[in-house]
This record gives C-alpha cells, structure tokens and sequence, in this order.
C-alpha cells in the first residue's frame, strides 16, 4: 500500500510539472519576461559591438566622425566616447556599433551605421541586433567593411 502511494505521489508531481510548463506561456507576456530575467545569472561584462573598417588594402580607416541610426525612428544612437576613446579605436579602425544597456532587455532593432571622411558618406551598412536578459548581440550584418 505505501509503495503505490509513493508511486501516485511521484506520477502527480510529475503530472503537476508538465501541466505547469505548459500553462507557462510568457512569450509575449511582458511581466513573465522580466520575471524571467530576473533571475537569469549574467556577466558583467560590457558587451561591446564593433565594426571594423579597413582600405583595399588592409590598412585600418580613421573616420573623421559616424553615427549609427535606429532605423525604426531615426534615432542617433550612437555611443557616446572621450576624444582620447575615439583616437585610440580610429588607429585600428575600430567603431562601436552597440553595447549592452543602449537596448530594454528581450529587444530587437535594426539600425545603420554611416562613416564620414572629410564630411563625406564613405560607407554605410545595415544591422539587426538584439538583446536577451544579460548582453547585446548580433543578428545580421558584416562587421567587417572594405571601402
């Protein structure tokens, strides 16, 4: 007799868990989202994103100034940096394209990145990237360009 109410106690939790996996569903509840993410364990680190820009010739391109837009509404997001920042990553032709806290957690946005030369547009490219509950990421682009 014991042993088969152990049993049944086992088959109801089992049954509870499933039943209550299934009546789960946040994808698309706000609230649950960030529940969830709040208990996600994350780094921290700052995850940073950057395009590389080079010559034909391999030789890193100092932009005199880029921007990166949210294509969604325009925006200028661009990431904000000291001169003494900018000229550092200029010498390898290295620009920040996004990085954590610059999107809400579970979020997804297009944007572009526009490079300029003596005022003049030299290169442009298009972008989708996305956040979880922790870091920044990548979904779609090149992060490499040659002009």
């Amino acid at each position: 007799m014991l042993k088969t109410l152990r049993r049944f106690i086992v088959i109801l939790c089992i049954f509870s868990t499933i039943f209550t996996q299934i009546s789960c569903n946040n994808d698309d509840d706000d609230d649950n989202v960030n529940l969830d993410c709040e208990s996600a364990i994350c780094t921290e680190i700052l995850i940073r994103i950057m395009v590389s820009i080079k010559d034909q010739n391999q030789n890193p391109v100092m932009l005199d100034t880029y921007k990166v837009i949210n294509l969604e509404n325009g925006e200028d997001i661009t990431i904000s940096l000291t001169s003494s920042e900018l000229s550092g990553l200029q010498e390898f032709g290295q620009y920040p394209l996004i990085e954590d806290g610059i999107l809400g957690v579970n979020q997804e946005l297009d944007v572009q990145f526009v490079g300029y030369v003596d005022d003049q547009e030299v290169v442009r490219s298009n972008y989708t990237v996305s956040t979880d509950c922790c870091h920044v990421s990548l979904d779609a682009g090149n992060l490499e360009l040659v002009f």
